[in-house]
C-alpha cells in the first residue's frame, strides 16, 4: 500500500504489535487522519512514560514505515471541512490523560471515538453506533493480520470497517 492509496480524510484506527509472537487482542492503538495525499497525514496516539501516559501527535508521511504496524482500519471519512473539527476532538483528553486510573491507548482511542459519534449541526462524523462492536471488528482483523505484521510482510494491510456507513 502507498499513501496515495488511501482515501482522503480517511479516519483509521492503527494497531501495532505489542509482543512477538502475537498474544491475542494485545495491541497498542492509535489513530490515523489522512489529509494531504502523497505527503500523509496525522497520527495520533498516547504512548506510557514512566507512571504516567503522554500525547504522541504529530504529522506523518511514513505511516506505512511505523515500526511493528499491523496496519490501518478505516472507520470514517471525515467531510471536507471537518479536518480541524476533528483534529481538535482528537486532542480533547490531551492533558488530563493521567486523571483516570483506568487509561490505556485502546481506552483513548475508545473516549475519543465517543466524542465523534455525537451529532454536530445535523452531522455524525462516526457513524457506528456500536463501538464494542466496533472494538471487536477490529480486534478480530488485528489478530488475523499479526502474524503477517510479525513476519514484516509488505505492504502492510488496510482494511474497511462495515459499520463505516452506519
Amino acid at each position: 500500500m502507498s499513501l496515495e492509496s488511501l482515501q482522503n480524510n480517511g479516519l483509521f484506527v492503527i494497531l501495532f504489535l505489542r509482543t512477538s509472537p502475537h498474544t491475542t487482542n494485545n495491541f497498542h492503538w492509535g489513530l490515523y487522519l489522512h489529509r494531504f495525499g502523497k505527503r500523509g497525514g496525522t497520527k495520533y496516539h498516547i504512548k506510557q512514560q514512566g507512571a504516567g501516559w503522554i500525547t504522541d501527535h504529530g504529522n506523518t508521511a511514513g505511516v506505512f514505515k511505523s515500526f511493528l504496524l499491523v496496519g490501518l482500519f478505516q472507520i470514517a471519512t471525515i467531510r471536507d471541512g471537518w479536518e480541524d473539527y476533528v483534529d481538535q476532538q482528537l486532542r480533547t483528553y490531551d492533558s488530563s490523560l493521567n486523571n483516570s486510573p483506568n487509561i490505556t491507548c485502546r481506552v483513548w482511542v475508545l473516549w475519543v471515538l465517543a466524542l465523534l459519534q455525537k451529532e454536530v449541526n445535523g452531522y455524525k462524523l462516526l457513524k457506528c453506533a456500536d463501538l464494542s462492536a466496533l472494538e471487536a471488528e477490529i480486534m478480530e482483523w488485528g489478530n488475523a493480520n499479526a502474524a503477517a505484521a510479525d513476519a514484516n510482510q509488505q505492504p502492510r494491510p488496510v482494511a474497511v470497517s462495515k459499520y463505516i456507513q452506519g
